[in-house]
Parts: structure tokens; sequence; C-alpha cells
């Protein structure tokens, strides 16, 4: 595992629709939570309307306020990108990532080491308090591979 250069960059809102399931991060990882509903959106893919992505998975986490640790449920979002929201499947839903300055951080590598990127990040003072963070992962088919990588964008300087 290895992180690329860390830059700040402007992102315009993104649409999003997909699943969404609450649970700490130590449930995900002991039931592969967040690994299901990717599987359960790629075979649900072709019934969204309007997507910008065919291949592009999103990852968004959002935090309740206070102190977080592995066993603080947390919301996670499993989505593809839409120009839109005129039609959503029944059983998803939409989410919108607001515009404005975020930090980009490249975690290259398989998915299964990417906690050593989040340690990292929070170790070298990147991450501070945060509402929500998000991970594009461009292509799944190749997420347990050395090559893979997955950017991770934190939101600049957000404060609730």
């Amino acid at each position: 595992m290895r992180t690329e250069q860390v830059q700040t960059l402007e992102r315009n809102e993104t649409k999003l629709v997909g699943y969404t399931v609450t649970a700490s991060l130590n449930q995900d990882l002991a039931a592969t939570i967040v690994g299901r509903l990717r599987e359960d959106l790629i075979g649900k893919r072709h019934e969204i309307a309007n997507r910008l992505d065919d291949e592009g998975i999103y990852l968004v986490q959002v935090y309740p306020d206070g102190d977080w640790t592995p066993d603080v449920p947390f919301v996670s979002i499993v989505a593809v990108e839409v120009s839109d929201f005129v039609h959503i499947p029944e059983g998803l839903v939409g989410h919108t990532i607001p515009a404005g300055k975020y930090v980009k951080i490249t975690h290259m590598g398989p998915e299964s080491q990417i906690g050593e990127t989040y340690d990292s990040i929070r170790d070298n003072g990147i991450s501070g308090f945060r509402l929500f963070d998000f991970e594009y992962w461009s292509d799944i088919t190749s997420l347990e591979q050395e090559d893979s990588t997955i950017d991770i964008y934190l939101p600049w300087k957000l404060k609730p």
C-alpha cells in the first residue's frame, strides 16, 4: 500500500443514487456490509436512470457528531453518479455531495489495506473534524489488486 500525493481541489455538486446502511466500522468489517451493497448495486445499476459513469462507484461515509470509534455507527451510501433524481428505483436513495473545496488522497493498493491510508490521514493531521468523507472506486473489478487505486475526498475545513 502506498499513498499518492495529497492535493486540494474544487468539486462540483455530485448527485448519487444507491443503497444506504447505518453500521459501525467493526460491524461492516465483520459482515462485509458495504461489499455486499456494492455487489447489489452492480446488479441493479441498469435500473438507475441518467447514470453519468458506467464503471465508477462512490462510497459516502456520514459521521455522527462527537468522538468516533470503530464501534460508533455511521451512515454509508454506496452509489453511482446521476445527472438528476427524476427516477430513483425502489429501495435506493438519492444523496448529494455538496460542491466545495476538498482534499484528495489516492490510496494505491488493495482495498483491504485502505485502513492504513486512513490511519496515515489521521496521523498526518489531514482529517481533523469532518461530517463526512467519500471514496471513488473507478474500477471495482480490481479493488484487491496491488495496482488498484481508490480516491478519498475529505471536505476542506468544513465545520458544523
